[in-house]
């Protein structure tokens, strides 16, 4: 019986986050039924009991080593772990944990990951000097390839594949018109879905995010519709909203992955700041439009072909506006189009597991 650990943000009730493990753990499934893998977890027993996994904390080094001294796999991944923008403590988790795996001798690979931004120079020799010993890295966009390359990370074999979570497949039509109701949502209305965080640097933010909506609500006659990812989602939304003259629904929960994918399905487009938001949409072909608050937001939508507004620092209603204006017109070749992409995306998704699932059955180099 094959053993993988998986290293990643679980068990603190990131949608986006959760969706990567989830996506990890069936595609795997899917090639052998009877693999074992083991999470590292904020919240061990809620991670187990949702994925049918084993999890250990994600604090206790005990229980670490252990789990690692044991498989046959260490997965770094997905997301983007390897950033100091969150902290550089973080980032030293993150490393901490793959220099394990080292200390081991066991195979490693950054599963999908999005890496950076990383500001200090300091942490960039870090990085590369833990990751170049691994031995496979795939990435989810091309921008990720370049910040590597410009760090000289040069022994490990790197791929661009996709996010996991693209392999998910949407709620049932049952599940999502239930959904619907209890939100007050006509199924047979027009609807913007809008998605974004509390983020320190965006000053004006919801001002002029309020105005773009009372346009687009006025002209296109697209209903906002509030969609929180993570808890704290909703006190900006809500604020928001307040400042609008047009009507506008805030969801009441943050709901699972398949249902926010079925969500985003019947949005006419979507505008959002989060990346799983952005990637939820992409899987059901929703034109967006990106408001950037971290470089993987644009460089996903720039992997993908899609359009974005500058970033939240700087926003302008206008320069939103221009960006839903684009898009509505021409609007079903532009979804057709995006359409044809997402099908290339889910089959380099699926590459993840598989190439993963190769290197557990190939012999550990050097050894």
């Amino acid at each position: 019986m094959k053993k993988v650990v998986i290293s990643g943000y679980y068990g603190f009730g990131n949608s986006g986050d959760e969706a990567i493990l989830k996506s990890i753990v069936r595609d795997f499934r899917e090639i052998d039924p009877d693999i074992q893998i083991t999470a590292l977890s904020n919240n061990p027993a809620k991670t187990s009991a949702e994925y049918g996994i084993n999890a250990v904390n994600r604090l206790n080094i005990k229980s670490i080593a252990q789990a690692i001294g044991g498989c046959d796999l260490l997965l770094s991944g997905g997301g983007s772990l390897l950033q100091d923008v969150t902290s550089t403590r973080s980032l030293l988790y993150y490393l901490s944990i793959i220099r394990i795996g080292l200390l081991y001798n066991k195979k490693i690979m950054l599963y999908a990951n999005g890496i950076g931004p990383i500001s200090s120079g300091t942490n960039m020799k870090r990085v590369k000097k833990v990751i170049d010993n691994v031995d496979l890295i795939t990435l989810r966009e091309e921008d990720s390839l370049k910040l590597l390359n410009s760090m000289g990370v040069q022994k490990p074999k790197v791929m661009v594949t996709a996010d996991p979570v693209l392999t998910t497949m949407p709620a049932g039509k049952e599940t999502i018109d239930a959904i619907f109701k209890k939100e007050g949502l006509p199924l047979d209305s027009n609807y913007i879905g809008i998605n974004i965080r509390k983020w320190k640097l965006s000053r004006d933010l919801e001002v002029q995010l309020a105005a773009s909506l009372e346009y687009i609500y006025k002209k296109y006659n697209l209903l906002p519709v509030f969609i929180p990812m993570y808890q704290s989602d909703t006190e900006v939304m809500i604020k928001t909203a307040e400042k609008m003259n047009v009507p506008y629904r805030v969801l009441s929960k943050t709901y699972a992955p398949e249902e926010l994918i079925g969500i985003m399905g019947h949005m006419e487009l979507v505008i959002a700041m989060r990346l799983h938001t952005l990637i939820y949409s992409s899987i059901t072909a929703t034109p967006m439009v990106g408001l950037i608050y971290d470089p993987k937001i644009k460089g996903y939508l720039d992997y993908i072909g899609q359009s974005d507004a500058g970033n939240v620092e700087s926003i302008s209603s206008d320069m939103i506006t221009m960006r839903v204006d684009e898009i509505m017109q021409g609007y079903w070749d532009k979804k057709k189009r995006l359409e044809n992409t997402m099908k290339v995306m889910k089959k380099k998704a699926k590459e993840n597991a598989a190439l993963a699932y190769e290197l557990m059955k190939a012999e550990k180099v050097g050894v």
